[in-house]
């Protein structure tokens, strides 16, 4: 009698799990869900290709440029941690880091793993914190005085240093990866614009 009971309790509770389970994968638009796994044998099996992978399914959705998917297919862990939203489109992106930034915290755990990094900068805070540092970048970064400071460390880098290494590459008549230098330009003129320090290459 007892196994009778425990093969309809457990044949219950799994029709209640697939009746759960059918309800969460019809509102999904992402990649296949599986039972219990989720999505994570499609993320295992394009782990070497990731980005192209969520370009491609981001492809897919058509003028939607978002989809949804569980990795954790279990229930109360579904909602809580298992359901994520990736998207590229525009309007998204500017309502989840400008529009309604407040929805959406980093929380303790982010913050504590970057702290060494980015101390409590605009980059690893939450709320008013955010909210106060990011009208004072508003205030110094504005396009003229953005263009300004570019302009000065991008004519700095080609006075001192890419006509350096040009000069010295036609006088040694060898060959410069013009791509590779300019990369490096590029990065160092970032780095020297957000950091205020040219780098040695």
């Amino acid at each position: 009698m007892e196994t009778l009971t425990l093969f309809f309790t457990l044949a219950a509770a799994t029709s209640l799990y697939f009746f759960w389970f059918y309800l969460l994968a019809r509102k999904l638009t992402g990649p296949k869900v599986w039972p219990v796994v989720g999505s994570l044998p499609v993320l295992f099996t394009n782990r070497n290709r990731i980005h192209d992978w969520i370009a491609s399914n981001l492809r897919a959705t058509g003028g939607s440029s978002t989809y949804q998917t569980c990795t954790i297919a279990l229930p109360f862990l579904a909602r809580k941690q298992g359901l994520f939203t990736v998207t590229c489109h525009p309007k998204n992106i500017e309502h989840i880091l400008r529009t309604r930034f407040d929805n959406y915290p980093k929380g303790p755990s982010w913050q504590a793993a970057f702290h060494d990094l980015l101390g409590e900068g605009i980059f690893n805070s939450d709320g008013e914190t955010w909210l106060i540092q990011r009208k004072t970048a508003a205030l110094e970064f504005t396009t003229r005085t953005l263009r300004q400071a570019m302009a000065r460390w991008v004519n700095r880098t080609i006075r001192n240093r890419l006509w350096c290494i040009l000069d010295k590459a036609a006088k040694d008549h060898t060959a410069v990866d013009l791509q590779d230098l300019l990369l490096r330009l590029t990065f160092d003129n970032i780095c020297g614009l957000t950091f205020g320090k040219m780098l040695i290459i």
